[in-house]
């Protein structure tokens, strides 16, 4: 029996302009979807649907998807104006419970992004023979659309679920949901993880076969063979096949494409604050006008200072963090290593923009912390003079293949290979070389490396280690500028705590009677 589907797609319908060409949006901003008939009829649509689907992929990164995990973790500590902002998050305590919003927003938004990639994949498979002309470009995007509701798959898994583990891979309900076809009747029950990941592995092939001819290229703002190669290298690590993680790491590494790691405070800048780098492997499309994704404002705040501070003060623009970056984090830092220099603003100086950018906490007294300003933002995507942490969207950056290549190259016997690679990581970076590699010099790279990235609980799940408290700047404890207690910078959380594998929301047990909670919850 035919079914016809009438649904608002908003991010089918929003206008994202992954190239430089302008887009129109569908008539009446929906899409009619009719299992057996076509999803499109001409390149024109095509485009469209491909401008949703990057718009889908794009909303989930910064703001909230990714601060969650790194407030939840040992790199930040909570202002004393933090107002509660992932309160139960950060303090890891009964309120990160399957209520929590922003649980429940990580996992609504990769879901509805996965509904958007089932529905064009089924699509492009039952396109009428008199859409066939379109094939070809139709295979691209499908071939995106893969690797979209791949990474979505392994976001959803590293959050949702254990470590992957072969001998308990396959315990019942240890995964998360498996959706393939859009089905809004269809009540899921969780998946194993071996399924889980046997189906992101499934997608990336097909991605890899449907995306071999789009060479790669810095900064690139539409998906290419080495996104998908990086993804792999994700997938590999996490399924403990160190030979193809190493192997598909250095192959990202070893593009023509020529991604080359900041190693100037220049560079540092020409990525960071100009999204004009060469670190990314995918940067995905930002305006002035919309930007599409979250920020992570939260970091930094800035704004004009108050009028009764100091007249040589009044009128500048300072920062009024709601979370600083612990002091363990940048004990960990040596002082030459330019992510410090230009990651940090110390005592007001931030080395991205060259300007002086006081911080004020309370009673607008100032005080000399240091900030976390690696997403402080891009001043060509504000209209203001403030900077508001707006930033092109870049989820895959050629730092974190050198991290899989190191720890894949270690993981496996090969300590020459993996000091080799993470010897070029320092020293591009300006740090220290090690004169060996241990597992605690590649955890604590990872926490240097990524920091902000959204990448902190995976890391900390992988190697098997929860963490012990927050140490917090001396100044910021001193002045009473933090929250204090055991709940807050001295905060231990241990590698088995229920905590570190994210409840199922809430709305999704109540209305789902085939979902099984995680334990503790």
């Amino acid at each position: 029996m035919k079914k016809t589907i009438n649904y608002i797609l908003a991010a089918f319908s929003a206008v994202v302009l992954v190239s430089s060409c302008n887009l129109d949006l569908f008539p009446n901003g929906s899409v009619a979807y009719d299992e057996e008939g076509a999803l499109f009829h001409d390149a024109k649509e095509l485009g469209y649907l491909e401008n949703g689907l990057y718009t889908s992929y794009r909303s989930g990164f910064y703001g909230e998807y990714s601060i969650t995990e790194e407030v939840m973790t040992d790199g930040f500590n909570a202002s004393a104006d933090y107002g509660n902002n992932y309160g139960g998050v950060h303090r890891v305590d009964s309120d990160l419970n399957p209520g929590d919003y922003y649980i429940r927003d990580f996992w609504s938004n990769r879901y509805g992004a996965i509904k958007n990639y089932n529905v064009f994949i089924k699509g492009v498979e039952v396109l009428p023979e008199e859409y066939k002309a379109l094939g070809a470009q139709a295979q691209l995007v499908k071939g995106e659309a893969y690797f979209f509701r791949a990474s979505a798959y392994l976001d959803l898994i590293r959050r949702f679920a254990a470590p992957y583990d072969a001998a308990t891979a396959s315990a019942e309900n240890s995964g998360v949901p498996l959706v393939l076809v859009y089905d809004q009747n269809e009540k899921p029950a969780r998946a194993t993880t071996q399924a889980v990941y046997d189906q992101i592995k499934q997608d990336l092939d097909s991605a890899y076969v449907n995306l071999s001819s789009k060479a790669g290229a810095k900064a690139s703002q539409k998906i290419t063979i080495d996104a998908v190669n990086a993804l792999y290298a994700r997938y590999y690590l996490d399924v403990k096949d160190y030979t193809n993680a190493a192997s598909k790491a250095s192959e990202v590494l070893g593009s023509k494409a020529s991604y080359a790691l900041s190693s100037t405070v220049k560079e540092f800048q020409n990525e960071y604050y100009k999204d004009a780098g060469t670190e990314a492997i995918v940067q995905l499309y930002a305006s002035k006008s919309e930007n599409g994704s979250g920020t992570n404002d939260l970091y930094t705040y800035m704004a004009s200072s108050p009028s009764e501070v100091s007249d040589n003060e009044e009128g500048r623009y300072f920062n009024k963090p709601y979370f600083f970056p612990s002091q363990k984090l940048l004990n960990l830092y040596d002082q030459g290593d330019l992510r410090l220099a230009c990651w940090f603003t110390v005592n007001g100086v931030n080395n991205l923009t060259n300007e002086v950018y006081p911080t004020f906490i309370i009673n607008s007294f100032r005080y000399d912390v240091t900030i976390f300003t690696k997403y402080l933002g891009n001043k060509d995507l504000t209209s203001s003079a403030v900077l508001n942490a707006r930033q092109h969207v870049k989820p895959l950056l050629i730092g974190e293949m050198y991290l899989i290549a190191a720890e894949a190259y270690y993981r496996n016997g090969n300590e020459s290979a993996a000091l080799s690679v993470l010897n070029a990581l320092q020293e591009k970076r300006g740090a220290i070389l090690s004169s060996g590699v241990t597992e605690t010099i590649l955890y604590n790279e990872w926490f240097k490396e990524t920091i902000g990235e959204g990448l902190r609980l995976s890391t900390i799940k992988r190697f098997g280690q929860g963490y012990s408290e927050r140490t917090a700047q001396a100044v910021a404890s001193s002045q009473e500028l933090i929250m204090k207690g055991d709940n807050f910078e001295k905060k231990s959380v241990a590698a088995s705590d229920y905590h570190l594998n994210w409840p199922i929301p809430t709305n999704d047990i109540q209305t789902n009677p085939n979902l099984v909670q995680n334990p503790g919850y």
